[in-house]
């Protein structure tokens, strides 16, 4: 990794543990060339890299302003929070569950709708499960990413592939519980039936039944505090 990139990482985890706060200024570009021991030239390549990804707002002979990372990012910025954290917080996967209510009902229908043999051929392998957390997220990522692709819109793989480095971490968390992983098994069995049929109204109404259910498994387990906000343990 070279020494931008380096920078850019560990700007990144100051912004995610709340070193800087939204609104803040970070250092003029002469001081963060002085703190991290690079030059100037360095430091604008890292602040406009930092820009293209919704973290900081530029400003011309002025230092940038840390922005509100949840509301002023993009999809580079999603793509930058999965990387850089190690632990998932209960909070974040709130917030992937119910991202799903949208997205999954939508990639499922079109999957079944275009290529509902291939989604019969996917979900067989249901087969092959271990009773295992592991084995269930590993599974359970191929089926969702397998699934975009077959919807043969390009946007649902892009928007999974974004949190790709976390969602077999999350998924793990999720399948931690063996009742969840009964859930997602009937589910898979279930939609396999639908899909055998090639039903694509039915498998989107049981696609959004089934990720309503697991928004509402994690919700349950969580206590007000945790639900506030994400706090990042890097």
């Amino acid at each position: 990794m070279n020494r931008t990139a380096v920078i850019e990482k560990e700007m990144i985890k100051a912004i995610l543990q709340g070193d800087y706060l939204a609104g803040s200024q970070i250092q003029t570009e002469r001081e963060l060339a002085s703190i991290h021991q690079v030059g100037r030239p360095a430091i604008r390549e890292v602040l406009q890299r930092l820009s293209h990804g919704g973290w900081l707002t530029l400003r011309k002979g002025q230092s940038a302003i840390v922005n509100d990372y949840w509301y002023g990012g993009n999809i580079t910025t999603i793509v930058d929070i999965v990387q850089y954290f190690d632990q998932v917080p209960d909070a974040f996967v709130l917030y992937f569950l119910e991202m799903r209510i949208a997205m999954t009902p939508q990639y499922v229908k079109k999957a079944v709708l275009l290529n509902h043999p291939k989604v019969v051929g996917l979900l067989s392998q249901m087969d092959e499960l271990v009773d295992s957390k592991e084995s269930f997220a590993i599974y359970d990522w191929k089926i969702q990413k397998e699934l975009a692709i077959l919807s043969e819109n390009p946007i649902f793989s892009l928007v999974l592939n974004s949190f790709e480095p976390a969602y077999v971490k999350m998924a793990i968390k999720y399948f931690d519980h063996s009742f969840r992983r009964e859930e997602s098994l009937n589910y898979y069995k279930e939609l396999m039936a639908v899909a055998l049929t090639g039903d694509h109204q039915q498998a989107e109404e049981l696609a959004r039944s089934m990720m309503e259910k697991s928004y509402v498994l994690w919700d349950s387990q969580l206590s007000p505090d945790e639900k506030i906000g994400v706090k990042f343990s890097l």
